[in-house]
């Protein structure tokens, strides 16, 4: 049993760093094309504007494939471990409190590159805690696609700075549903 639990620990560090590489791949990318298109038009232009554009679709493709592969994974382990359906007597928590996660979530969400206009974002992300803890399969609601995905990526970088406490139904850890709100701010 142990080996079993040892080999699934290991599994799951290896999936979230291979997750995470595949967003640094990605803003590497668009850093190296970006720097490029600004050496080969240092003054801002219609075409620039243009490539530059087409620059941040391929870093939004990159960041949603990143996901889809995510997201595959982690139902593979809800599928073993279902939230369940019934009222818990203790609902997960985040180690360091709401607040923390929050601030993380935060944190790690970068949409510079989008040029995204809006001064505050309100979106509501949810995802499941199964029975060991592990935060899997998040979903952000909110009005920007794009910004959704980058909020779901940035739930994935900070999945290892932090330790969910799964819900409980009567004394007994079970897999359960999770739901934050989030308003987020974005200054200019």
């Amino acid at each position: 049993m142990k080996k079993v639990l040892a080999s699934a620990f290991i599994f799951t560090f290896i999936f979230s760093s291979a997750q995470i590489s595949e967003f640094q791949r990605a803003d590497s990318r668009y850093e190296r094309k970006k720097t490029a298109l600004y050496n080969k038009y240092p003054k801002p232009n219609d075409l620039r504007t243009k490539k530059e554009w087409l620059l941040t679709e391929d870093k939004i493709t990159a960041y949603k494939t990143a996901l889809d592969k995510a997201s595959l994974e982690d139902q593979k382990m809800i599928a073993a471990d279902p939230p369940t359906k019934t009222k818990v007597s203790k609902e997960a928590e985040y180690d360091k409190g709401k607040t923390a996660f929050q601030k993380l979530l935060y944190e790690a969400v970068d949409l510079d590159f989008l040029n995204f206009s809006s001064e505050t974002y309100k979106a509501t992300i949810s995802f499941v805690v199964d029975s060991k803890g592990n935060a899997l399969n998040p979903n952000v609601k909110g009005n920007n696609e794009d910004v959704n995905a980058f909020i779901e990526a940035a739930f994935y970088r900070i999945k290892d700075k932090g330790k969910w406490k799964p819900a409980e139904d009567k004394g007994k850890p079970v897999s359960s549903n999770v739901s934050v709100p989030l308003t987020m701010s974005f200054k200019k």
